[in-house]
């Protein structure tokens, strides 16, 4: 019984489990063909939605273009001249010019120094306005150097003229009594001389015998030696004192000379102006002849300007001076020549010719000693009408005119250029040429001739005084 039942209860779960499993896969498939339905009810309605935008936008293109097409400017037919090329022209005329001429140069300060140290000793002191860039006065103390050594060499010498001194006084005493007893025994030698005489009359009248003879004449000779060793004696002390006199002379130099040592170890500023640079420290040890320091008073400036061999017979003294400084930053001051030296070089074919400024070294406009600058010196003596055409309108040494609305290629030949603004011309062009070649009244120039202007070309002229050029 219990077996029948237990398999009666497996039998009776089985039969439960696969109705449950039917059950599911019935579920299952039922929400799967349900899902299905709703995605191909989707993409149904995409495709709809996509297709009347696509439709719409693309009648709105059609209809946008439609708009442009019909309101479209209509462009005019060109005919006549208007078809011709167009260039920018200026008309030729001569000005009235004087002739420039270009130079290069470096503005120097007329008053500048380098100061050496004049003697061999160590730097002591450098007051505070021993400063770069300081204005200083002349006199105006720069550094001190140790003197010690000098103020010792300085007594010495003091003492050394003492001595010479009086060597000197010693002298003139025992020259003064030399020459007394010189006196004296010249007067000695007269006494003998006189007796010696009596004496030789009396001998040869017979009063006196030879032996006195002998012995006046001996003691007139003895009388005579003594005599010329005095005046020679005497006469020895003039070339001694000379001696002596130059001895004091030397001495008293060596005391002139130290006492400048002394001052040389003030090193002073010999001209007023601002020092440029120092060149040593507290405690460094010059030589002499090292420099120290510079000082520059640019308060008076020399600029040589260099210019061609051949200007100089358009060039004088008082013609006016354009400077510019070159390179970036350009300033301009004005000034006249001064002088103008007498030979060419004959290395490079230049003259020079010397421009000096007078100006307040204080003031921001002036000129600063060592820039380069550029001058343009205008000649009083050449001063005629001339033809002038800007820079950029020659092309291998040509220009292109329009004549008679032809265009034109004519060889020209340039003078010299200058540089500023023609106002003349209608065009801000700051580069001219002025030619050898005369132009003909009438004449356009091209401003600007591009590669693809040839001669005998028609041409429509526009003036460049009703255009804008850049």
């Amino acid at each position: 019984m219990s077996e029948s039942a237990s398999r009666a209860s497996v039998a009776t779960w089985r039969t439960s489990s696969v109705v449950n499993d039917v059950f599911i896969v019935r579920s299952v498939s039922e929400s799967h063909e349900v899902s299905y339905c709703s995605m191909a009810t989707n993409k149904l309605i995409s495709f709809v939605t996509r297709s009347v935008v696509s439709i719409v936008l693309l009648a709105i293109s059609i209809g946008i273009v439609m708009i442009l097409i019909n309101t479209k400017p209509q462009l005019a037919v060109v005919t006549g001249k208007r078809m011709l090329p167009a260039v920018v022209v200026i008309e030729a005329m001569p000005l009235k010019m004087k002739r420039r001429s270009i130079g290069y140069g470096v503005a120097d300060a007329m008053q500048h120094a380098d100061i050496p140290a004049e003697i061999a000793s160590t730097v002591v002191t450098l007051p505070a306005t021993t400063r770069a860039g300081r204005q200083l006065r002349k006199g105006e103390l720069i550094l001190e150097l140790d003197d010690s050594d000098f103020q010792q060499q300085f007594i010495r010498a003091q003492q050394a003229l003492s001595s010479a001194k009086s060597a000197l006084s010693l002298l003139e005493v025992e020259r003064n009594a030399a020459e007394e007893r010189a006196v004296l025994a010249n007067e000695d030698k007269q006494l003998a001389e006189v007796e010696f005489s009596r004496v030789q009359e009396a001998f040869d009248r017979g009063g006196a015998k030879q032996r006195e003879v002998d012995a006046a004449k001996q003691k007139f000779i003895s009388v005579s030696s003594v005599a010329i060793n005095a005046n020679e004696t005497a006469s020895r002390f003039p070339l001694r004192e000379e001696q002596a006199s130059s001895m004091v002379l030397t001495r008293e130099a060596e005391v002139v000379m130290a006492k400048d040592n002394l001052l040389r170890c003030h090193i002073l500023s010999p001209i007023d102006g601002v020092l440029q640079t120092i060149d040593v420290r507290v405690g460094e040890l010059v030589n002499q002849g090292q420099r120290v320091a510079r000082i520059v008073n640019s308060s008076i400036l020399e600029i040589p300007l260099r210019l061609p061999s051949h200007a100089r017979s358009y060039v004088s003294v008082g013609d006016e001076v354009a400077l510019r400084s070159a390179g970036f930053g350009k300033r301009y001051w004005d000034a006249r020549v001064s002088r103008i030296a007498p030979e060419d070089d004959t290395t490079s074919r230049t003259m020079i010719v010397y421009v000096d400024i007078n100006q307040d070294p204080t003031d921001a406009s002036s000129v600063p000693p060592g820039l380069f600058v550029r001058g343009e010196i205008k000649s009083m003596k050449d001063d005629r009408l001339r033809w002038v055409v800007p820079r950029r309108s020659i092309r291998e040494d040509r220009v292109m005119v329009i004549r008679d609305s032809i265009l034109r290629s004519i060889p020209v030949s340039i003078d010299y250029s200058v540089t500023g603004e023609l106002p003349q011309f209608g065009i801000p062009d700051q580069d001219w040429a002025v030619l050898e070649t005369p132009l003909a009244d009438g004449d356009f120039i091209v401003v600007d001739p591009g590669g693809s202007l040839r001669d005998g070309m028609d041409v429509r002229k526009i003036l460049a005084k009703e255009v804008s050029l850049g």
